[in-house]
């Protein structure tokens, strides 16, 4: 379940590419091939730390930076990098995107609660409390 901690703490588990794709959910990834203008079996995501890491993202993930930098600077999180909270990442939380906002606290807590426990409150955080249904950082239920 590692790999739906993004490396620049995003939660993969709500991104809707990732769960179209794990659902096998053809009305989403249809909407979102349409959306991208590649076919729908090219619509894929495992997660940015999964070892099949997919090439069709949308076009700001395709070559992640924070990816190439984890790599560069051997660790798997920001928030175990050294320049935590660096300048290209504080960037990316003021972007404008909603769910880029809590990127920074997100691997605060991730820090100090450990990304086990992180990832068990997200999944509970993404999901309706009445229906149990998945909710999306764009376009709620899924």
């Amino acid at each position: 379940m590692k790999e739906l901690a993004g490396i620049c703490g995003l939660y993969c588990g709500a991104c809707s590419t990732y769960c179209a794709f794990k659902d096998k959910d053809l009305v989403l990834l249809n909407k979102l091939a349409m959306a991208r203008n590649i076919p729908a079996e090219k619509v894929a995501c495992e997660g940015c730390l999964s070892s099949a890491y997919r090439l069709y993202l949308p076009a700001e993930s395709r070559d992640c930076d924070f990816r190439k930098c984890a790599k560069e600077k051997k660790v798997t999180w920001c928030f175990e990098c050294t320049e935590f909270p660096c300048k290209k990442l504080i960037d990316f939380s003021r972007n404008g995107k909603a769910h880029h906002t809590a990127v920074i606290d997100n691997l605060k807590e991730m820090k100090s609660l450990g990304v086990d426990e992180w990832l068990k409150i997200q999944e509970k955080r993404w999901q309706c409390p009445h229906c149990g249904k998945k909710l999306h950082w764009r376009i709620g239920y899924i």
